[in-house]
C-alpha cells in the first residue's frame, strides 16, 4: 500500500490535482520517520493508520507550500423570516483542504453549502471562492454567478441524473453546454472520469441499469467534468446501503488524495475522521467546534459536540 502510494504521489497530474515533488516527499518521509519511528513509506506499507498519516502528511505540505485560502465565509447568514437558519458562519478552507461538517439534522449544515455555490441565496455576508467575491448585500450579476458556479462542482443526496439518457451522455452533456466543448471533446473527457470512478464499461447503459452506489460514481463524474476547484459533497452516501456507501467513500478518498479540495457534509464518521483534514460541528446554524478532524473526533472540546459524537457511537 504504501509504495502505491508513493508511486502515485510521484506521478504528474492533471492541473486539478498536484505534483507531489522530491522535496514533498522527502518532507514526508522524515515527518514519517519522527511520528512512527520507521525509516519512512518503508516497513509500516500495509498499516492504515501510517496509510492515513502519509496521505494527510502530503495534503498538509501542499497546503503549507500553497498558503493560499480558497473559499473564505465572512458573517454568512440564512433566515426564513425570523427563522434562522445560519447565524453569522466565519470559515476559510485552504487549497487541497478537505473538511467534513458534521452535526444534528437542522443544524444548517446542508444549507450552507448550497449558500456557497448561491443555489440558496443567503441572506446577507459574503462568500469568496479563489478570485470571485459575492455580497449577500448587493445585487448578483449573471457573470458572477457563472464565474462562483464555475468554480464549483456539487453532489447531492440523490443522484439527478437524466433518466433517458446514457451515462455517457450524463457526464458529456453539460461539458458541450457549459464549456464548450464539442461532443468528442466531452465524450473523451467523459471517458476518463468514468474509468477513474471505476464505470467506464457502463458508457452506454442507461443510469436504471445502474445500482445506486454506481449512480452515484456517475454524478461525481459528472461534477468533475466541469473542472470545478472545488467539490461540495452533501451526505452522498445517505441514500445508499452501507456496501454501496462504501464504493462512494472510495471515490472520494481518491479525490481527497489527488488534492481536490472538498466540503462534505457527511454523517460517516469513519470518513470525518480517517480522510478529512478538518472537522466542523454544527448546530443551531452555527459553527460549535473547528479543528483537526482526529483531534476533534477524539478529544472534543465542547459539550455539544461530545453529546453529539456520544449519540452517534451509541445508537
Amino acid at each position: 500500500m504504501g509504495t502505491e502510494l508513493l508511486q502515485k504521489a510521484k506521478q504528474p497530474k492533471s492541473k486539478h490535482h498536484v505534483v507531489v515533488r522530491q522535496d514533498a516527499l522527502a518532507w514526508v518521509c522524515a515527518s514519517s520517520r519522527r511520528s512512527n519511528g520507521t525509516d519512512g513509506i518503508v516497513g509500516k506499507s500495509e498499516n492504515l493508520d501510517f496509510h492515513i498519516h502519509f496521505t494527510r502528511e502530503v495534503r498538509n505540505y501542499m497546503k503549507a507550500t500553497s498558503g493560499k485560502t480558497l473559499i473564505g465565509l465572512h458573517s454568512l447568514s440564512k433566515h426564513y423570516g425570523t427563522h434562522i437558519v445560519l447565524d453569522q458562519i466565519d470559515l476559510e478552507v485552504g487549497s487541497g483542504e478537505v473538511l467534513a461538517i458534521i452535526g444534528p439534522s437542522g443544524s444548517g449544515k446542508s444549507t450552507l453549502l448550497r449558500c456557497i455555490n448561491y443555489l440558496e441565496p443567503p441572506s446577507g455576508g459574503t462568500i469568496t471562492i479563489g478570485p470571485t467575491t459575492i455580497n449577500a448585500a448587493q445585487p448578483v450579476s449573471r457573470s458572477e454567478l457563472s464565474s462562483l458556479r464555475r468554480r464549483v462542482g456539487m453532489v447531492f443526496q440523490s443522484f439527478n441524473l437524466f433518466p433517458h439518457m446514457s451515462v455517457l451522455r450524463n457526464v458529456s452533456l453539460a461539458q458541450e453546454r457549459v464549456l464548450g466543448r464539442s461532443r468528442a471533446e466531452a465524450d473523451e473527457r467523459s471517458m476518463q472520469l468514468l474509468n477513474r470512478v471505476g464505470l467506464a464499461e457502463k458508457a452506454a447503459q442507461f443510469p436504471g441499469r445502474c445500482s445506486g452506489g454506481q449512480q452515484q460514481r456517475i454524478a461525481i463524474a459528472r461534477a468533475l467534468a466541469l473542472d470545478p476547484e472545488v467539490m461540495l459533497f452533501d451526505e452522498p452516501t445517505s441514500a445508499l446501503d452501507p456496501e454501496l456507501g462504501l464504493e462512494v467513500l472510495a471515490v472520494m478518498r481518491e479525490l481527497a488524495e489527488s488534492g481536490m479540495t472538498m466540503i462534505v457534509v457527511t454523517h460517516e464518521m469513519g470518513f470525518a475522521e480517517n480522510v478529512s483534514d478538518t472537522v466542523m460541528i454544527m448546530a443551531d446554524g452555527q459553527i460549535v467546534e473547528k479543528g483537526p478532524s482526529t483531534e476533534v473526533m477524539r478529544n472534543p472540546q465542547h459539550e455539544r459536540t461530545r453529546r453529539f459524537l456520544r449519540a452517534v457511537h451509541d445508537r
